[in-house]
């Protein structure tokens, strides 16, 4: 059974802010820098996983968006790199 990790990053002038289900994961001040803990957060899920972020929402009168990726992990591999963190 796959299991879902949801990874979004919201932007604004203040900053690139990360959260992995639902999780705060940080503040970066780039959208690089954000992206790239993010791929590091998911290969410790999946240590193959690539993530892809796609815009999901813009609002440019406040220079506000949101990007969103989801990393599905099977539930035996997920299982496998939990033995792996103890």
């Amino acid at each position: 059974m796959p299991t879902n990790h949801i990874f979004l990053i919201d932007s604004d002038s203040s900053g690139h802010r990360l959260t992995v289900d639902g999780n705060g994961a940080g503040t970066f001040g780039s959208l690089s820098a954000a992206e790239a803990m993010a791929a590091y957060i998911a290969s410790r899920f999946l240590p193959a996983a690539t993530l892809k972020f796609e815009l999901d929402f813009k609002w440019t009168l406040l220079d506000f968006e949101i990007r969103a990726a989801t990393l599905e992990v099977s539930q035996l591999e997920h299982m496998e790199n939990s033995y792996v963190d103890c």
